[in-house]
């Protein structure tokens, strides 16, 4: 009896211990279910994590692909007004300086009207000229030595005439130059830093009718030269400053808006000063006038 006792007991231990053990896997096989559902519910919510990212980006893609096409056409028919208005100033002042009656000084007259609007379409063709080589990366830069004290008096002797053909004879036109050596000469890119301080100049005409327009240059501690344009016209919010230098933007994008051109001029400007490892940036406040800042390295001509 004792034996069969001994047997059962012994039986009954090993049961329990064989129990135990397939308790115990059970429990370990039911921890790495558990582990491999949390890891897979993890993974989910970083798929749908991803899934809807992916699906704002298509979205944001979508309202810019839409945004880019809204300004291209926007930025085509502004064109074809640009190229039509001084072609019909151009063609119609032509014929009436044909008819061998008219008085000498309405030839005269309308001789310099032709001659502005020929300038007019000749600056649209530069600004398109510009930003097609800007999209087309084959902008390159010639240094050389520039005259910076004649190039701020032909920008102001331009805006001198300009303002009076124009009809903002009113305007004060001055200059600043930080140093007065006529013979003062750094080593850059003339045309690509004509091109963008006539851009400054012509923004702040465009959006002055009166009051002072002050064009100079500073130096400063970092070996920059700045140049700037300081006008007294309508001014900006400074929140606006990033759509006036996006491509083909104004801040007046309304079909009634007062303002003309092609939306190119600042961020032309801003290319062309990015060109020559400079800065562009602007300070300004709603109807109390704006100052736009080109700075670029300070390079004594050799």
């Amino acid at each position: 009896m004792i034996g069969i006792e001994v047997l059962a007991t012994v039986f009954l231990v090993i049961l329990c211990l064989v129990v135990f053990v397939l308790l115990m896997r059970s429990k370990q096989k039911l921890a790495i279910l558990q582990n491999n559902c949390a890891l897979l519910k993890e993974e989910n919510e970083q798929l749908a994590d991803e899934i809807d990212r992916v699906k704002k980006e298509l979205q944001l893609i979508r309202v810019q692909a839409g945004e880019s096409d809204r300004l291209k056409s926007a930025f085509l028919s502004n064109m074809s007004h640009e190229l039509r208005t001084p072609l019909h100033a151009i063609m119609g002042f032509a014929g009436l300086i044909a008819n061998p009656t008219m008085p000498e000084e309405d030839k005269v007259a309308y001789a310099n009207i032709i001659n502005h609007s020929i300038d007019s379409l000749l600056e649209i063709i530069n600004d398109i000229f510009d930003i097609a080589q800007f999209e087309s990366g084959v902008t390159g830069i010639e240094m050389g030595p520039l005259n910076v004290n004649d190039l701020l008096n032909s920008l102001q002797t331009w805006l001198n005439i300009e303002k009076t053909n124009i009809g903002k004879s009113d305007i004060v036109v001055k200059t600043n130059k930080a140093n007065s050596d006529r013979s003062f000469c750094i080593q850059t890119d003339a045309y690509k830093l004509k091109r963008a301080m006539n851009h400054l100049v012509c923004n702040a005409l465009k959006y002055s009718n009166d009051g002072c327009i002050e064009i100079g240059y500073t130096f400063s501690a970092e070996n920059m030269i700045s140049f700037y344009v300081k006008d007294e016209g309508i001014g900006f919010e400074n929140d606006k400053l990033e759509v006036m230098l996006s491509q083909f933007r104004q801040i007046d994008e309304s079909p009634t808006r007062q303002f003309g051109g092609l939306g190119l001029g600042l961020t032309l400007a801003q290319k062309f000063a990015a060109l020559l490892e400079g800065n562009l940036w602007a300070e300004s406040k709603e109807k109390n006038g704006s100052t736009f800042y080109l700075s670029i390295p300070y390079v004594k001509a050799v």
